[in-house]
């Protein structure tokens, strides 16, 4: 993963912008709720790329459903939003092609003409739960880390009945979010793929 910063990194930011001293018990699982919540919504926003990872599964028959080239989709992949499947991996062999799939019924399926033995799977790493008791307190992405104090904010102002202010901090929050976006639609349309399909492959050529 990219860079992350601390889940007491943005307790902070946020006890700066709603001016609070401290948080109670109440409010600091307000606040983890709020992160989790507001991250789990912008989490698959977008392709994120600093939230893509690589996996090598080995492909094998399955009866249910019925196909001779398959892997299943399971807890263990730990990757959600599958964007690619390759023969081999592409940030270490010139040569790696891209593969058609289908996702069936917790499956990924290959053609019937596929010659692989193994895949590798790029796609969006699961979400990981925040919060100062879990494993996962030290890596939330610091892209999202404006948005989710914004967001945060706008959340504690509209709990605490102020409509107005809980409004104008979601928009900035949108903002925030937004740029983001755009930065990664930027950097995408910088890494531009000629593509053609042959034999139930998929071959993509920098331009």
């Amino acid at each position: 993963m990219a860079r992350t910063i601390t889940f007491d990194t943005l307790k902070k930011r946020f006890q700066m912008a709603a001016g609070l001293p401290s948080l109670t018990s109440v409010d600091e699982f307000f606040f983890k709720e709020s992160i989790n919540s507001r991250v789990q919504g912008a989490w698959t926003r977008c392709e994120w790329p600093e939230l893509l990872k690589i996996v090598e599964r080995s492909v094998a028959a399955t009866t249910d459903p019925s196909a001779n080239k398959a892997v299943r989709i399971d807890n263990d992949l730990s990757i959600i939003d599958i964007q690619q499947v390759w023969n081999k991996n592409p940030y270490k062999e010139r040569s790696a092609i891209v593969l058609d799939y289908k996702l069936i019924d917790g499956y990924l399926i290959l053609p019937v003409n596929s010659l692989v033995d193994s895949v590798f799977i790029i796609g969006t790493a699961i979400r990981p739960t925040y919060g100062s008791d879990s494993p996962d307190d030290q890596n939330v992405p610091d892209f999202l880390a404006n948005y989710l104090v914004a967001g945060c904010l706008s959340d504690f102002l509209r709990g605490d009945g102020q409509t107005e202010k809980a409004i104008r901090e979601e928009a900035r929050a949108e903002e925030y979010l937004l740029l983001e976006i755009d930065r990664v639609e930027r950097q995408q349309g910088q890494n531009n793929f000629m593509q053609f399909t042959t034999y139930g492959t998929t071959i993509q050529t920098p331009i």
